[in-house]
């Protein structure tokens, strides 16, 4: 699976980094940061308040597993997804 695969903008998925890793999701700026597990209990969230359909969320988070982005932090700490952008 590759980037063309996925119909998210670079633009939304801006936008879905920058909430993930705010107070909505993993609030990697704050004082304590969280993180949603393997379940991307955030990130999941977060794609259905921009919302992103669910077929396109489960495509996106595979590929997100792809390049190393197995939770929600991971996603963050790791920014797997800055080589798509």
């Amino acid at each position: 699976m590759s980037l063309k695969d996925i119909s998210l903008t670079t633009t939304k998925i801006r936008e879905f980094l920058n909430r993930l890793a705010g107070y909505e999701g993993c609030q990697y700026h704050g004082i304590e940061w969280r993180c949603g597990g393997p379940q991307f209990t955030y990130a999941k969230k977060i794609m259905f308040l921009m919302k992103i359909p669910k077929a396109e969320q489960e495509k996106f988070l595979e590929l997100c597993k792809e390049y190393g982005g197995y939770c929600d932090c991971e996603m963050i700490i790791r920014r797997v997804l800055l080589q798509f952008i």
